[in-house]
């Protein structure tokens, strides 16, 4: 009887095994899949935050260099790598080249007004719908290194 298990076993062990690599590589795959989406769009919103703060507004920056090194510094002491002065840069640049157009009703998520009962109005922060409109607009196919090429051709 024992012989006969092992039969059984080993004449559906390949499929089985098979089916289940498949599952993991997959599974595996999704992760890298979503992990590089995430990391791309928050390399875009970094580049946003830098050149938002960089020009308050107006059409071109009076300064950014300093903005950029002190930056690489202080996020690097606190991350690690991946915030280098070329990296910044290059998140910079990624907002710059490819602009991805908020709709107008994720525009006025930003300028609503709530008001409070003392009276006074405060804007709504409201990154986090707004990220998931720039999550839903753009559906990030390449690497973060094959974005930072398309920048400077």
């Amino acid at each position: 009887m024992a012989i006969k298990n092992k039969e059984i076993i080993r004449s559906g062990y390949n499929d089985l095994l098979g089916r289940i690599v498949r599952i993991l590589v997959e599974a595996r795959t999704k992760v890298v899949r979503e992990i590089n989406k995430a990391q791309v769009l928050a390399y875009w919103e970094i580049g946003e935050e830098i050149v938002e703060f960089e020009q308050k507004g107006k059409a071109k920056a009076e300064y950014g260099e300093e903005l950029i090194v002190k930056l690489a510094k202080d996020m690097t002491e606190k991350f690690g790598r991946g915030f280098s002065e070329r990296n910044l840069r290059n998140m910079r640049a990624f907002y710059l080249n490819f602009p991805i157009r908020q709709t107008l009703s994720a525009k006025s998520l930003e300028e609503q007004k709530l008001q409070r009962p003392s009276g006074k109005s405060v804007t709504l922060s409201r990154k986090s719908e707004i990220s998931q409109t720039l999550s839903d607009k753009f559906e990030p196919m390449l690497s973060w290194s094959h974005y930072c090429e398309l920048c400077y051709q």
